[in-house]
């Protein structure tokens, strides 16, 4: 091989290298983009996430039930946040319309107590039984209106009198668990429920 075939030979493998080189650095360049775009999305919906769970978490609401009058109302409260207004449907078949409450916001037990006393009558005077009911309360966090809907026991006790029958006093208000869809239903077949239990 003369020298001149060398030095042309020489010259092939140093093009070669240079575009392997060459190749080597688009695919980690490749490689880098992809990552650092996979990043940033990965980073973008942790964001997300966290902002959807701080928006849940300022959706949700503690609700703490105060007796008052001896027990002829529940005062209804939240540790961090006014509660403005109540909205509080009962089973459909304990034929009670929904009521509301605004600004003094509390569950009286006067919305109940007929038709309570009238559907325990004939058992036990003393009794403490739960009454499901749905409450959606709502409040203002700075100037956006919240609201949050869950479903309820409502306790009750029931005791007997020397004059006037019986009375019915309200006690305490126990989340269950979330509202969804269909909650007249829902709030019907844990009545039922109830109702079996206080039965037996």
């Amino acid at each position: 091989m003369s020298d001149a075939e060398d030095a042309r030979a020489e010259r092939r493998r140093w093009i070669t290298l240079a575009e392997g080189v060459a190749v080597a650095g688009v695919v980690i360049g490749g490689l880098t983009l992809w990552n650092n775009v996979s990043e940033r999305r990965t980073t973008e919906a942790e964001r997300a996430a966290e902002r959807a769970s701080s928006a849940k978490a300022k959706a949700a609401l503690a609700i703490v039930a105060t007796p008052e009058g001896d027990g002829e109302r529940l005062v209804l409260s939240a540790a961090d946040r006014r509660i403005e207004r109540i909205d509080v449907t009962f089973p459909p078949a304990l034929k009670v319309p929904a009521k509301s409450a605004v600004g003094d916001v509390a569950i009286a037990a006067d919305w109940v107590r007929a038709p309570l006393l009238a559907i325990t009558d004939g058992g036990a005077d003393a009794i403490e039984g739960r009454l499901p009911v749905a409450i959606a309360a709502t409040w203002w966090d700075g100037d956006t209106q919240r609201r949050s809907s869950a479903i309820y026991d409502l306790v009750f006790t029931t005791h007997g009198r020397l004059v006037g029958g019986r009375s019915l006093k309200l006690a305490a208000l126990a989340r269950r668990e979330a509202a969804t869809g269909g909650v007249g239903r829902r709030l019907d077949t844990l009545w039922a429920q109830e109702l079996g239990r206080l039965a037996g």
